[in-house]
């Protein structure tokens, strides 16, 4: 009996130790983005800046980035890139990024999840 108990609060600790390196993974992944992959309102390359992204389909996706004062709706294919629509000033704001909160902390691990998995309707 007691052997029992000791080897199932292992596994207890072990699960709890898997699930706050999640945590922790997460929030740094939050914070500095995946390799590779640019982050909305980091800068690209020099003036361009990501805004938005959305998947479309199997590699398609639409892009607003802003250059310089500009603000473009980009097609993403496989066989290209294509402008789709220039927004006005008072269309881009809404997507201009916000400051960063206070701490330099990045979003909490329920905001970054739920960014990656949105609800189906």
């Amino acid at each position: 009996m007691p052997q029992e108990a000791l080897s199932l609060l292992g596994m207890l600790v072990v699960v709890a130790l898997v699930l706050a390196l999640a945590y922790f993974t997460t929030r740094l992944l939050a914070r500095q983005g995946m390799p590779g992959l640019p982050r909305a309102g980091m800068p690209i390359a020099g003036k361009i800046t990501l805004l938005w992204q959305q998947n479309v389909g199997k590699n398609e996706r639409l892009v607003l980035v802003r250059v310089h004062s500009r603000c473009l709706l980009l097609g993403v294919t496989a066989a290209g890139i294509q402008v789709l629509t220039e927004l006005t000033e008072e269309e881009a704001s809404q997507w201009h990024p916000k400051s960063p909160p206070p701490g330099g902390e990045g979003p909490g691990f329920a905001q970054v999840l739920r960014s990656y998995f949105p609800k189906k309707k």
